[in-house]
């Protein structure tokens, strides 16, 4: 998804529509990519799938040659320019560029490679007026040199010797987001990489299969969201530096959220299934379907048997007509876990509840699972035992 004179764009299962007052209008098709990458400027979206690359002038979208990249890849918009990787003479880590406010032309000898290493290309951005190169093993981070016979030119001194997964590549809050070829979550500091992911979340990565990375906003914190085939997704909250997951639905399912675009004060959400959603924080429906909302506790480890006769959480709720019900759950091993424990929540008025369990028995280890999937308010304030 991209924006375009204030006007949202969207791309899905081939088609580009111009989303208006909460109609889409188809506006040109393009070749079916999971990967389709979406640049704008002032006047043309840029729009590159399937090895092809389409400009949309908002009511058409064509296909046109990107001269020596004979394959596109990614698209990315800078100082008047779209720049383009892909394959160039059978080398895969090619540059071009368009004509300066132009994205129909790019001239035969408008290119170059990223040649500091011999990895191929994945992914392309724009931050702070730089791009970065995403190779599979190192990243490169060009400027615009204003030089007459090619714009841009690497910065020599800002290699990192830290390549990317195809897809993975997103930016928000100053900083540049990617899941590196290691399979460890990185968040730029000025152009060296820091490591975010834990080591939890690492063998998650080692086992899924990564889709699309992008940013999400929640209630003024914003996630860098990693898809996984067939499971929920890894969120990286950059307000805590704590990791979550995204699921769609009931259970451990695979989150269908996919792209985010800002169109004014607004935060949208494509999804696989081809909705154009919000955020919205006070609707507790995903899609009109379950908003489950599940929080683990860190585990309660000590030498001796301790007892814990009470268990207190303090909810916020009451904004509903319906009252909800929260869930307990109990591991004592860290494998596998106890009955649900229902209990109300606040019906309508109550809006801060404190709900209550008792006899949660003796062991050296606790641990805790909430869940709440009535669609109903479910900030919960704190947690105490006894």
């Amino acid at each position: 998804m991209e924006t375009l004179a204030g006007v949202l764009y969207a791309v899905a299962g081939g088609t580009v529509y111009k989303i208006s007052g909460g109609t889409a209008t188809s506006v040109g098709t393009v070749l079916d990519d999971e990967q389709t990458q979406v640049a704008a400027s002032s006047t043309e979206l840029a729009i590159v799938a399937g090895g092809k690359y389409y400009i949309c002038d908002g009511t058409a979208t064509t296909e046109y040659s990107t001269g020596a990249v004979t394959s596109p890849k990614g698209v990315a918009f800078m100082d008047g320019y779209f720049l383009v990787i892909g394959t160039s003479g059978g080398r895969d880590d090619a540059l071009t560029v368009s004509g300066l406010d132009d994205g129909t032309t790019f001239g035969a000898l408008d290119f170059a490679f990223a040649e500091n290493a011999p990895d191929a290309l994945v992914a392309i951005i724009e931050d702070h007026n730089e791009i970065w190169l995403f190779g599979s093993k190192t990243t490169e981070i060009w400027y615009n040199s204003g030089a007459a016979a090619f714009p841009f030119q690497r910065n020599a001194g800002a290699l990192i010797e830290r390549g990317a997964t195809a897809g993975t590549a997103a930016k928000e809050d100053n900083a540049v987001f990617w899941i590196g070829e290691d399979l460890r979550a990185y968040r730029s500091s000025g152009t060296s990489p820091q490591v975010i992911s834990t080591r939890e979340v690492e063998e998650v990565l080692s086992e899924a299969a990564l889709g699309r990375a992008f940013i999400a906003d929640d209630r003024g914190h914003k996630f860098f969201v990693v898809r996984l085939t067939g499971r929920p997704a890894l969120a990286y909250d950059l307000t805590t530096g704590l990791w979550c997951e995204f699921s769609t639905g009931l259970g451990e399912a695979e989150f269908d959220g996919a792209c985010s675009v800002r169109n004014g004060g607004t935060f949208y959400v494509g999804t696989v299934s081809g909705h154009v959603a919000t955020m919205d924080p006070d609707t507790y429906q995903d899609l009109g379907g379950y908003l489950e909302a599940e929080a683990i506790s860190v585990p309660l480890v000590e030498a001796d048997f301790i007892t814990i006769s009470r268990l207190h959480l303090n909810i916020a709720a009451g904004d509903v007509n319906s009252q909800g019900q929260v869930m307990l759950q109990v591991s004592k091993d860290g494998r596998t876990w106890g009955l649900e424990r229902w209990r109300p929540m606040g019906a309508l008025g109550e809006f801060f509840r404190r709900v209550v369990w008792h006899g949660l028995g003796a062991s050296r280890r606790f641990q805790f699972r909430i869940r709440i999937t009535d669609a109903v308010q479910r900030d919960i304030y704190g947690v105490k035992y006894n």
